[in-house]
């Protein structure tokens, strides 16, 4: 044998022996999060995640399930591996910060079969200073261009019996609209009591805590031709992935051809939950604006809402119709009065239907005979006011292209779309589709009947808001939700995930004992300084707020309504307790908004504001009334002014709240 091939032949095999068993570690920037990867005896790819030298996920197998070619997650080897440092900033046009640092290690694995037919699976894993993510990739197959996913076999071996705070649901068809509880990983699928605990599914994001420094969330970013991810008791600590099938073929979950790309899994974590709630994470796991002149139509804004107190306030002379042009009309110049931007144009406006059946055919470029529709949208530009249509998104889907051309001759802003109620990949492509052709027609648009978001407001930032929340409008037709105890729990669960509608703003508040669930003229339960609370607490591109316009009239605290922004600069995490109250900060431009709230317990909270500029600052504080145990409706008003070395100290009733403005003074 020639001895230089054999030296060669030698170093190869070497070589090839010391990539397979080697662990490959990606560490975060600050050194304090790696995510690291090996393959087991059996070849199948593995992943541990750590923080700050502490195992958070052991490690978990990954690997998906082909339709034809079967399982890909054993008898691989490695072929190569890249590593690279990512570091960009890039602005958001609405959301918790007016920019993001995108900063992040990230290594790419090549993996290929040992034996025929040596089927390939890139992997890509990044850590951050605030998480950590992974995701697959399907690359261009010389055999076959297309594939069938029956199932995506990733495993999350979780160190401890953590605890986490999820929603459970028994099926896909489901809009993410439930209350989140609190388990133990370890009875996550059997509490006692809770009903809610025997459903196989557990819908993103979820929040864990470890111990008292150490918190993360679960959920997953960039769903593009691919379907949502749920997911399902394995064993004792282990969960497992289960994505959203197809409608008709329920063993399918993805059709596609290669190259492909699954969304990102991710951990965002922290030693508090304020690095949860301040991070930009999902939104960073995205791909870049596509928008290019977005900067000059995208207004993220606040809006009236008629639907949810329809005609609340209004004398029997006005001659009130929920959706004629007079009634538009007066909330379009109650918008334009007070420092609103948008009208919506809910449910009905084209034609009544039945929500519980899929089978409605209207025009959707047609309006109810007592609304004018080019009248009303050139009053509100006039008025430099801006139009939301609502659309059921299968009538929308019927019409796209009749429909979008139609409202943009008239100038509408943006659309609403619900009821898509799935996330499978067909409806996730249709979000996708959505905001491409909303936005070739410079219109923004909102998600309800939404999954959850997963940052696509990054690539494209005219999606200004998901619903995927029960909200406010539940008040309408169910008495238990929501309460305080599930408002101040959003705020650590799905509020962490992205821009969430709840629809704040409730004037006719209620105790737990005097509330009355009723579909005409709602009320909420908690105080109406908690309502005020959620504008800040809650971030939504598009804040839209529930209550009748002949009710904000009448009260001075409406006042913080008018001031608040929909859209932020920075965002603080002052204090909080997962479940129990939260205190956050957030600014626009040279001013601050603070919102507190509590759950069904009063408390007293204080906080410092050295988190202002060294000047002098005229806050308005809105508070609980002393007797707002009992008179929720009443708001203790104070002015003052502040300085950075001032704190401040408050007491919040039995599923209370508060609000600030601070302006800086000149």
């Amino acid at each position: 044998m020639n001895k230089l091939f054999f030296i060669v032949l030698f170093f190869t095999i070497f070589a090839s022996c010391k990539l397979y068993s080697i662990e490959i570690i990606t560490t975060s920037p600050d050194k304090n999060i790696s995510i690291n990867f090996k393959l087991n005896n059996n070849g199948t790819p593995q992943y541990n995640i750590t923080f700050k030298g502490n195992t958070i996920i052991k490690w978990s197998s990954l690997g998906l399930k082909f339709d034809v070619s079967g399982e890909l997650n054993k008898n691989l080897t490695i072929a190569n591996y890249q590593t690279k440092q990512i570091d960009e900033t890039y602005k958001i046009y609405s959301g918790k910060s007016g920019f993001s640092r995108n900063y992040c290690n990230e290594t790419k694995i090549f993996l290929i079969e040992k034996s025929s037919p040596y089927r390939k699976l890139n992997l890509y894993f990044r850590a951050y200073n605030d998480g950590t993510a992974f995701r697959y990739e399907i690359p261009i197959s010389e055999s076959s261009k297309s594939f069938i996913i029956n199932s995506e076999e990733t495993f999350f071996n979780f160190t401890g019996d953590y605890e986490c705070w999820a929603m459970k649901k028994d099926r896909f068809r489901q809009s993410y609209e439930g209350e989140y509880r609190h388990y133990n990983l370890s009875n996550i699928d059997n509490k006692n009591g809770d009903s809610t605990s025997l459903f196989p599914y557990i819908t993103l994001p979820v929040t864990f805590r470890a111990n008292d420094n150490l918190y993360f969330l679960l959920s997953e970013a960039a769903i593009i031709d691919y379907p949502g991810m749920y997911l399902m008791k394995s064993n004792k600590n282990v969960l497992k992935t289960k994505l959203s099938p197809d409608t008709v073929h329920k063993n399918i979950s993805i059709r596609g051809n290669t190259p492909a790309l699954s969304p990102w899994r991710l951990l965002i974590i922290g030693e508090n939950p304020g690095t949860l709630f301040e991070s930009n994470l999902i939104m960073n796991l995205n791909d870049p604006n596509v928008i290019l002149d977005a900067d000059k139509w995208i207004k993220p804004g606040k809006s009236t809402w008629s639907w949810w107190a329809e005609d609340r306030g209004f004398e029997p002379d006005f001659g009130y119709q929920i959706l004629s042009t007079k009634t538009v009309k007066y909330c379009i110049d109650f918008a334009a009065d007070n420092n609103f931007q948008y009208v919506t144009l809910d449910g009905g406006w084209y034609g009544w239907f039945d929500a519980t059946k899929d089978d409605a055919i209207h025009d959707i470029t047609k309006s109810l005979p007592e609304l004018d529709l080019p009248e009303v949208t050139s009053y509100a530009a006039k008025k430099g006011i801006g139009i939301i249509l609502w659309v059921v998104w299968y009538e929308l889907e019927r019409q796209m292209t009749e429909a979008l051309n139609y409202y943009q001759s008239l100038g509408v802003k943006g659309v609403k779309v619900d009821f898509m109620d799935r996330d499978d990949q067909y409806m996730t492509d249709f979000y996708k589709r959505t905001a491409e052709q909303c936005a070739s027609r410079k219109m923004f648009v909102t998600f309800h009947g939404a999954y959850k978001p997963d940052g696509l407001n990054r690539k494209y930032p005219n999606i200004l808001t998901y619903e995927s929340v029960l909200g406010n409008e539940y008040a309408r037709w169910i008495t238990g939700l929501p309460n305080p105890n599930h408002n101040v729990m959003l705020a650590f669960t799905r509020a962490m995930a992205g821009p969430m509608d709840f629809t704040p703003g409730s004037f006719t508040n209620s105790t737990e004992q005097a509330y009355i669930g009723r579909w005409k003229y709602p009320m909420t339960k908690g105080t109406r300084s908690q309502q005020l609370a959620m504008a800040v607490v809650y971030q939504s591109g598009i804040l839209t707020l529930c209550e009748s316009p002949k009710i904000y009239e009448k009260f001075p605290e409406f006042e913080f309504f008018k001031k608040i922004s929909a859209t932020w600069d920075s965002t603080l995490y002052l204090d909080g307790q997962i479940g129990e109250y939260i205190i956050i900060a957030r600014r626009s431009g040279e001013n601050w908004f603070i919102g507190g709230m509590t759950n069904n317990n009063s408390r007293k909270v204080k906080f410092n504001l050295d988190f202002l500029e060294n000047d002098k600052y005229s806050a308005v504080v809105y508070s609980d009334a002393s007797d707002a145990d009992i008179n929720p409706e009443k708001v203790f008003i104070k002015k003052m002014n502040v300085l950075k070395n001032n704190k401040i100290e408050l007491k919040m009733a039995k599923g209370g709240g508060f609000a600030i403005t601070l302006e800086k003074m000149p």
